[in-house]
């Protein structure tokens, strides 16, 4: 493993309650820091018709909001190939131009998803950890102006994704190196791009 080579990288992990806003900061993180490569944790799902999904009680639908769902060990063992030197980011930017922000002679690593950070061996290799929180309504309302393959089924959103979340939730507001982000605010770009800055985040 390459845990040698860790101190040459910023990793920053955002987590967080669905439709919180997690991709648009990671976006911005891609558009905004150099050279940063960024993974999503959707693109772990296991298949649709894969052993490891379980199905929600009484409904004909698999539970994707549990970290069952999803091949973690891939996600990380894709992480540390990146940190080798092999890059297996889902986008990657370098480009060095005016207003970037850049920390000298280190890479930056965006670790996006609903329970990125519940996933332990994930959650210890982050500098910087996030996580986005929305009330109940907020959450729903913004969720039914979403589409998802499979679609969500009637019941799924109460049986299902809400439950988990506060599940998972409630373990990160455990940890104090944890950041809690209001979702309905527009802040949370200026409140990483300030915690960077610490770190010894610089424009080039």
């Amino acid at each position: 493993m390459a845990h040698g080579k860790m101190d040459n990288w910023i990793i920053i992990g955002v987590s967080g309650v669905t439709c919180g806003g997690k991709t648009t900061l990671a976006n911005k993180l891609k558009n905004l820091l150099t050279p940063v490569y960024v993974f999503h944790q959707d693109k772990y799902f296991y298949p649709d018709d894969s052993p490891h999904h379980i199905k929600c009680d009484g409904l004909d639908h698999n539970n994707y909001d549990i970290l069952s769902s999803l091949d973690m060990q891939a996600m990380f063992n894709d992480i540390m190939k990146t940190v080798d030197g092999e890059n297996k980011a889902h986008s990657f930017n370098d480009v060095q131009s005016g207003g970037r922000l850049q920390v000298n002679g280190k890479k930056f690593i965006v670790l996006e998803g609903f329970t990125v950070m519940n996933y332990k061996p994930i959650m210890e290799i982050c500098n910087l950890r996030y996580y986005f929180v929305l009330e109940y309504g907020e959450c729903l309302s913004r969720r039914c102006h979403r589409l998802y393959e499979p679609p969500d089924v009637d019941g799924y959103f109460d049986q299902c994704v809400w439950p988990e979340h506060i599940r998972y939730r409630a373990e990160i507001e455990k940890d104090s190196r944890v950041k809690i982000l209001d979702g309905t605010c527009h802040d949370a770009l200026d409140i990483v791009v300030s915690d960077l800055k610490t770190l010894g985040a610089v424009k080039v």
